[in-house]
């Protein structure tokens, strides 16, 4: 008995030690991992938890015009800090400070008072207590000779211009972090290069977290961000922006767009939408909201002239062939008519675009077929982003043909069941005035860094369309913008080249017969110096582009002719 007793006392403590060792070479194993794959982690979270580091704001980059005019910089603002080691009264100061800044509007004093108590009762070196102290406040503080308190510039966005430009722009605004951040626009697609390097405040403290009083204490300045010119001319932006008020107020138009570009190299020469936005006085994101590459719509007859290059360009179509146009026509089960209700017979396409046939369109839509037109529609640039490195930008909607039918090639054609921004349509028509090319748009021109000074320019090499299709579009466009279309043009001396689009709004099962987004696009046809697009959102003194977008942008021709001093073409 007592050898069983013995010979089970020895299997437990063997068991035991078993058990020791597999534990010992565990913790060993363990402590290898850390000290040969780990070592680096865990000295960065050492080196964090010793340490206390605190941000100066950086100067913002500034927003330059094409001109060398500032439309974004920045006003000399501070961030108060305190130094609570220096500090002998801290109840002293956080009551007299609340009593001065709740006089200013900073607060309410008894909620002031708390928050500085709470922030200065430490033995830190350096702690921020509000940011963005104007100049006026500052000099209050500063008269008062409040003991351990200190201002480190704080700069602070100022527009000078006010709303010009404003949805180019865009705003600023504090994150989920408590940082300003640029958001919409330029100061949202360009935060990072704008934005620069913050400067850090580091302090020692011990273990438990405590400031040591005569330990480690350093600075590092912050770094300002990069300046960004653009391509807007801030005259042409004025002009665009004092015209586009008054014909939305005119024509009593829900809103309104302009976009001038200079179609040889894609660059925006002004973008203009109405309601304005004051990037200084920001309310609601949908102010902000740029419409001109934001807001996507069915384009309407604007569209006919890419169906009709597509079909010149495959050798479907000539300037002279004809087609039928005696009533109504059936794809798919659903009827296709002109806007008007009207039918002209036998017709070319030069009348197709000056009358805005829908059947002639949808007719030469099915000549090309499905593959096709949508190949060219691609290449136009449509149903993709630019990059523009503006905020808020959307790709329009263009179904792949594999999943059309007759009746959308039918609806396509004349610019219906698709989808597109204002600047795509503009972008995509500047082809028919600059030899074929679809340039990427830009509104950066260049952007100044630490390292010298970057060119933003990407110009395609490679034509989309034939020399002769680009001819014969042109003497079409010319032809579409007539005295029986339009009435008289009112711009004596020049031939405009374009195309108007009334397009009514989709609702659901079919469109609104009261609602339409009426667009004219065009370019002075001899010199081509610049392309401009004109949108009016449901114009109420008509619904018709030819009688309210095509006026509007002859008037801003005119400005234009006289800006640039275009000579006359005759």
């Amino acid at each position: 008995m007592k050898k069983s007793i013995h010979s089970s006392s020895n299997h437990r403590i063997k068991i035991l030690c078993i058990v020791f060792i597999m534990i010992s070479l565990l913790l060993v194993g363990r402590l290898a991992h850390v000290q040969l794959f780990q070592h680096s982690y865990y000295s960065a979270l050492a080196e964090d938890q010793h340490w206390i580091v605190q941000d100066l704001p950086s100067a913002r980059g500034r927003i330059l015009s094409s001109d060398g005019a500032i439309l974004a910089s920045n006003q000399l603002h501070y961030l108060l800090y305190a130094e609570p080691v220096r500090i002998q009264s801290k109840h002293l100061l956080a009551n007299e400070l609340a009593a001065i800044l709740s006089s200013l509007g900073f607060g309410e004093e008894v909620e002031l008072r708390d928050k500085y108590y709470e922030l200065i009762d430490n033995d830190l070196w350096w702690i921020a207590l509000e940011k963005e102290i104007d100049p006026r406040t500052k000099e209050i503080l500063q008269k008062s000779n409040l003991e351990g308190i200190g201002f480190e510039p704080s700069p602070v966005r100022y527009y000078p211009e006010g709303a010009l430009a404003g949805h180019v722009l865009g705003f600023l605004a504090y994150n989920e972090k408590g940082d300003r951040v640029g958001y919409f626009g330029v100061e949202g697609g360009l935060d990072g290069e704008l934005r620069g390097r913050p400067g850090k405040v580091i302090q020692e403290r011990d273990a438990r977290g405590r400031p040591i009083l005569m330990g480690g204490h350093s600075q590092i300045d912050p770094i300002q961000g990069w300046d960004v010119t653009l391509t807007i001319d801030r005259s042409v932006q004025y002009l665009v922006e004092r015209g586009l008020k008054e014909g939305v107020e005119r024509y009593g138009a829900a809103s309104g767009t302009i976009i001038v570009m200079d179609p040889h190299t894609a660059a925006i020469i002004a973008m203009a939408n109405y309601p304005e936005f004051n990037p200084s006085d920001f309310k609601s994101e949908l102010d902000a909201k740029n419409i001109a590459i934001a807001d996507i719509y069915e384009p309407g007859s604007v569209m006919k002239p890419f169906t009709v290059a597509a079909a010149l360009d495959v050798g479907s179509i000539t300037p002279s062939t004809t087609f039928e146009d005696y009533g109504p026509v059936t794809y798919s089960g659903h009827i296709v008519d002109n806007w008007d209700g009207r039918h002209y017979g036998i017709q070319d396409m030069g009348e197709l675009l000056r009358i805005s046939n829908n059947i002639g369109a949808a007719w030469v839509g099915h000549r090309i077929g499905s593959e096709k037109l949508y190949d060219y529609l691609v290449s136009f640039g449509f149903g993709s982003k630019y990059d523009l490195t503006l905020e808020g930008e959307d790709t329009g909607t263009l179904r792949h043909h594999s999943s059309w039918i007759d009746i959308d090639l039918a609806n396509i054609s004349f610019g219906q069941g698709m989808s597109a921004s204002a600047l795509q349509v503009l972008n995509g028509f500047n082809a028919f005035a600059n030899g074929g090319f679809i340039h990427r748009p830009r509104i950066v021109s260049q952007i100044s860094t630490d390292r010298g000074t970057i060119e933003i320019s990407d110009l395609s090499t490679e034509s989309i369309l034939s020399e002769e299709t680009l001819q014969d579009m042109h003497n079409l466009l010319i032809a579409g913008v007539s005295q029986e279309e339009y009435g008289h043009p009112n711009l004596k001396g020049y031939k405009i080249a374009g195309k108007s689009g009334t397009a009514q709004v989709p609702i659901e099962g079919g469109y609104d017969p009261s609602i339409t987004n009426a667009t004219f696009i065009g370019y002075l046809a001899e010199s081509k110096v610049f392309t401009m697009l004109v949108r009016l959102e449901n114009p109420q003194s008509s619904p018709y582009a030819a009688e309210t977008s095509y006026p509007l942008w002859v008037d801003m021709a005119k400005q234009l002719v006289n800006y640039y001093g275009i000579p006359p073409d005759f």
